[in-house]
């Protein structure tokens, strides 16, 4: 068997419209979708939605979105996998893993989805400053920007 390297060029991995924050690539888009629109639409470039799994990625992926002054939520990556967890069983979505969340940014009263109310999906929610919130993951009338990550 031969061993192949599964490491890529950094420089082939941050082509536009992707950009290096911290240590990863971003593609920070303004196109409105629902979460699940948003899911698939990374997946077609090659990439997922944000995993903001420290401190450090969330808080400078969060100074650029605050530059971009859009007013817009933008998705990101966290799925609830269970509801009947209080509070939810929270994981960033990569590549067919499910990662559990380490560190955990969510506003006032947040999460709050239920099983009866499933707000499954993760944003960077504008209307606090751009802190996490909970949503529901294919509500027409939520249709906002994303963050694919890669």
């Amino acid at each position: 068997m031969i061993a192949r390297s599964h490491a890529k060029s950094y420089s082939d991995e941050c082509r536009y419209p992707f950009r290096t924050i911290g240590d990863s690539c971003y593609f920070i888009s303004r196109e409105k979708a629902t979460p699940d629109q948003a899911f698939a639409l990374c997946l077609q470039r090659g990439a997922y939605l944000a995993n903001l799994e420290t401190f450090e990625e969330a808080m400078l992926v969060k100074y650029e979105v605050q530059q971009m002054k859009t007013g817009l939520h933008f998705y990101i990556g966290g799925r609830n996998i269970n509801r009947y967890v209080p509070g939810g069983d929270w994981r960033w979505i990569q590549n067919g893993k499910m990662n559990k969340m380490k560190y955990k940014a969510f506003g006032t009263n947040q999460p709050d989805g239920s099983n009866a109310g499933p707000q499954d999906c993760m944003m960077f929610y504008a209307g606090e400053r751009y802190i996490w919130h909970d949503i529901y993951c294919d509500h027409p009338s939520w249709r906002s920007g994303y963050i694919c990550e890669k």
